[in-house]
């Protein structure tokens, strides 16, 4: 459903264009690469692939967003320092060794900001605290309401449909629903939602909690990254207002025409390279073109630009 709601708009884009001659570049080079979906292992994730695991990347998705800032927050665990998605996860690992139920649909339901504040303690205060606060408590409930305040229960219940846990997630925690409008028309991303099926997917190998039917059903997941990496290989342009407004680092608000064009572009594009890949990778799936573009952007280049600054729940 996703991207029916996303390829009426395409046409109708007046700040973002996608280069199609660019894209198909895009998925050749890509095509030729590891589009492996990454195993989220390491020092600040779980050890063991079990119920706690699979619970860890539930909780860590409910406020796996905005972490950008100057300076930005930043966790200290076991003798190093790590930031935004990976602070997260160092962050509840800690809080994990010191006892803290972080998974535990009661206590997140009953979450007080001094519980929170200690278990996110960085070097600086992490933004939208209070919307944080509000989410994992909402999720709390949600699953103290019907899964007897479990994860595992509450994904067991997708009975291996990634589409499925993903309409759950926005359904029954109504902050996963991500979704815009323009051109009169109702635009959906599902970022964080998406997200997590994909998480599971890459840590579990495609078993047990990963093993979902259905994954090649998703999109990639739009966020700030991702366009960043298309305006790198120049597969998304920016007319020059936007662009001078994204290079200066000015905030877009959240839902405005531009943001949501940025993300429906992102998506979009990133479909069209997908088609392309297929030709020489049979079965390539979104959150592969999704895996491999996000690891292109962990090696720097010289001309990089920004990426598009939005304070949202969403990204």
């Amino acid at each position: 459903m996703i991207l029916s709601t996303i390829e009426p708009i395409i046409p109708f884009l007046r700040h973002v264009r996608i280069d199609e001659a660019r894209a198909r570049d895009l998925a050749q080079s890509l095509a030729a690469s590891d589009m492996a979906l990454p195993a989220w292992r390491g020092e600040v994730f779980p050890e063991a692939d079990d119920d706690r695991a699979a619970s860890v990347f539930c909780t860590a998705n409910v406020i796996n967003f905005s972490f950008w800032g100057a300076p930005k927050w930043a966790v200290a665990y076991r003798g190093a320092s790590y930031d935004g998605t990976f602070g997260l996860f160092a962050a509840l690992r800690r809080a994990t060794e010191e006892g803290v139920p972080v998974t535990d649909g009661a206590y997140l339901r009953d979450l007080t900001a001094d519980d929170l504040a200690r278990v996110l303690r960085g070097n600086v205060a992490i933004p939208m605290f209070e919307e944080r606060l509000a989410l994992l408590r909402e999720a709390g409930a949600a699953l103290c309401a019907r899964y007897g305040g479990a994860w595992p229960a509450f994904l067991r219940a997708s009975e291996e449909s990634a589409v499925r846990l993903v309409e759950r997630l926005t359904t029954e925690m109504p902050s996963f629903n991500d979704v815009a409008r323009i051109e009169g028309r109702e635009v959906r991303f599902h970022k964080r939602a998406q997200l997590l099926p994909a998480m599971l997917c890459g840590r579990f190998g495609g078993r047990s909690f990963g093993a979902f039917r259905d994954i090649g059903a998703l999109t990639i997941f739009a966020d700030y990254k991702l366009p960043q990496m298309l305006r790198r290989f120049d597969a998304l342009l920016y007319d020059e207002g936007l662009a001078r407004r994204v290079d200066a680092c000015v905030e877009l608000p959240p839902g405005s025409r531009e943001e949501v064009e940025i993300r429906a572009a992102a998506v979009w594009a990133c479909e069209m390279v997908r088609r392309a890949c297929e030709e020489s990778v049979p079965g390539v799936t979104a959150a592969q073109i999704d895996a491999a573009l996000w690891h292109a952007g962990q090696r720097k280049a010289s001309d990089d630009r920004p990426y598009h600054r939005t304070r949202t729940i969403f990204y």
